[in-house]
């Protein structure tokens, strides 16, 4: 009878072990390769709410360059690229960029903080849209997506996949995008 219970044992530790791998020896992620639009895509307008419960769309963010990224507290991926994803809305403050990372969560804003508390995200803003309108919206079938859209609303570029925003390349080259 024991016998029969030790794989099942070193597969419970084998799943209580991993996670804490994971956060000793995160993966490493690959710089953004962009898909560029040229001239830009227009997207739809579409709606999602501030960590307020404010409600907001595209549109109101007119006149700035976006770098919107859709994801969730439960991706892995999305998980692995939030830091650079801070330390990107870090490096851009007072800039014509804004970083706008958007939650499909069903749990909505409170997931959500609760998520940046943990992981010490202190430069990105809190939206979401638990109704994940947005995905249809951007046309999105895997997250995390990030998409960059000019200043009149037009996609610029997208990506789909995790990356590390914050490596120099990455950084110069939407520099050079955003005219910075």
């Amino acid at each position: 009878m024991q016998r029969s219970l030790i794989p099942l044992v070193l597969i419970a530790c084998g799943f209580a072990v991993l996670p804490l791998l994971h956060r000793m020896f995160p993966p490493e992620l690959p710089v953004p390769e962009l898909i560029i639009y040229n001239p830009p895509r227009q997207l739809p307008d579409f709606s999602f709410s501030a960590g307020s419960a404010q409600s907001l769309t595209l549109n109101r963010f007119r006149g700035h360059f976006l770098l919107v990224n859709v994801w969730a507290t439960w991706c892995s991926p999305c998980k692995d690229e939030m830091a650079s994803l801070n330390h990107l809305a870090l490096l851009f403050s007072g800039t014509d960029l804004e970083v706008i990372p958007i939650s499909i969560d069903i749990s909505g804003a409170s997931q959500v903080r609760s998520f940046y508390e943990r992981f010490e995200l202190n430069r990105l803003p809190i939206y979401v849209d638990p109704s994940k309108n947005v995905m249809d919206a951007l046309s999105i079938v895997g997250i995390p997506t990030t998409l960059l859209i000019d200043r009149d609303g037009g996609e610029i570029g997208r990506m789909t996949g995790a990356a590390r925003w914050d490596a120099a390349e990455s950084v110069k080259r939407i520099s050079e995008i955003v005219g910075r």
